[in-house]
């Protein structure tokens, strides 16, 4: 058993006394033994150290790991427990208590703490802690913490054997303390790293659900080039697009974004694109598909979770282009000459109101004529300075493109949207399908 720094010289302690601490010490460690968890360690030892010493109450403070003197206090993990369940030191008094223990490295001593000299500061407080007996707990030469016992009444005079035996207890739980402390603390971290990798199971899942929703490969449609481009941020929102032949020569290209993120948001979108799939098939008319889409997911969706959802439909023998937008930014359609259109006509979100009704847009669509589909993560792209790029930028650099083949303006909108963010993280997904002319 190692020499306790609150024993008193020249004081042998009495028999009956000694032998109990050694069972409380037996029963503490015991109880280190059996478990990870600080709590039961400091409540055995605060309930036993009470009834040895017919106190009111015990009371634990354990410090964290190498606190400073400036914030060793607010760092304090307090344990307490009295006879009529579970207590709490006021915030002064264990200040003080711990500040003092500290600067004088000895057992406290005091009938009453409220009219002590060394705590003029707590003079006249209301409290229950007032007669106080404390010992710090010291491991390695630092003072990790107290064992305190208290009377509720001022006056209780604590015996040189009582001092004693707090301090042997105290001098020889500390390291077991500290052990449990650790443990603790190992368990916590072990715990938060499980939850991490959880994490980012679920993020690998559903990025792997959004990228298996979207065309892999590029599309050659009439005279025209169509590619999409989905840059999942980290945390995988729900952006979705698709090209797909609906009958002869004509073909269906959407867009859409899911509210929300991770697995949630990727398993609504895949919801989506199944549905999308079954409905917008170019055998129905446009407005009626896209009901029929709103309302299956109105059914599927909860929460106040919505799409934003642009689909269109382009017949190149026709050089036309029928559409709806549903609450989805506005596609930027570009005529050979450079003249921009956004396409707006359609409806609401999809999946909030049951019974919506939605409009088509038709517009010539020639082929030397382009059209960019894009999602608020382009435009939306913020640098260091939490400067977004914006949609005036977009505009200018998408007219800027005309003669660029669909494969290289993708890459100049995103290599221009990559400068502008510099190193500033990905806050949402960036998601975009250009239909342009096929260049030799």
């Amino acid at each position: 058993m190692s020499e306790s720094p609150a024993t008193l010289p020249g004081h042998k302690p009495n028999p009956e006394l000694l032998s109990a601490a050694l069972q409380l010490l037996s029963e503490v460690g015991t109880v280190v033994a059996s478990t990870t968890e600080l709590r039961p360690v400091l409540e055995v030892l605060v309930r036993r150290s009470s009834e040895l010493l017919g106190a009111d109450e015990g009371s634990i403070k354990v410090l964290g790991p190498e606190p400073s003197a400036a914030e060793a206090t607010a760092r304090t993990m307090v344990r307490s427990m009295d006879r009529h369940g579970v207590g709490s030191w006021p915030r002064p008094i264990s200040d003080s208590v711990m500040g003092w223990l500290l600067a004088r490295h000895r057992p406290l001593v005091t009938p009453d703490l409220t009219a002590d000299a060394d705590f003029s500061g707590l003079r006249g407080m209301q409290t229950h802690v007032r007669a106080v007996l404390a010992v710090p707990l010291v491991v390695d030469n630092r003072i990790t913490g107290f064992l305190a016992v208290t009377r509720r009444e001022p006056g209780r005079q604590w015996s040189a054997d009582e001092i004693q035996l707090l301090g042997i207890v105290a001098g020889n739980s500390a390291v077991m303390i500290e052990q449990a402390r650790l443990r603790a603390e190992a368990e916590e971290k072990k715990q938060i790293e499980a939850e991490r990798d959880r994490m980012e199971r679920d993020l690998r899942l559903a990025r792997d659900i959004q990228m298996g929703l979207v065309p892999s490969e590029p599309m050659s449609a009439g005279p025209w080039d169509v590619h999409g481009r989905l840059e999942p941020a980290r945390q995988v929102g729900g952006d979705y697009y698709d090209y797909f032949p609906i009958g002869g020569d004509r073909i269906a290209v959407a867009i859409a974004d899911v509210s929300g993120k991770g697995v949630p948001a990727s398993l609504l979108m895949s919801n989506c694109e199944a549905t999308l799939r079954a409905f917008c098939d170019g055998a129905r008319p446009i407005p009626e598909a896209i009901r029929s889409v709103n309302r299956r997911m109105s059914l599927t969706s909860s929460g106040g979770k919505f799409v934003t959802l642009f689909y269109a439909e382009i017949d190149p023998s026709a050089g036309r282009m029928r559409f709806c937008n549903a609450g989805h930014n506005y596609p930027l359609l570009r005529r050979a000459d450079g003249t921009l259109e956004e396409l707006r006509t359609g409806g609401l979100l999809i999946g909030l109101f049951p019974e919506a009704e939605y409009e088509m847009g038709d517009v010539a669509f020639g082929h030397d004529d382009a059209v960019l589909l894009y999602s608020d993560g382009l435009s939306e792209a913020m640098n260091l300075r939490n400067e977004e790029y914006g949609e005036e930028r977009l505009f200018a650099l998408w007219k800027s493109l005309v003669g660029v083949s669909a494969a290289d303006a993708m890459a100049r909108v995103f290599d221009d949207i990559g400068r502008h963010r510099g190193s500033a993280a990905q806050s949402d997904d960036m998601t975009a399908v250009i239909l342009a002319p096929r260049r030799a």
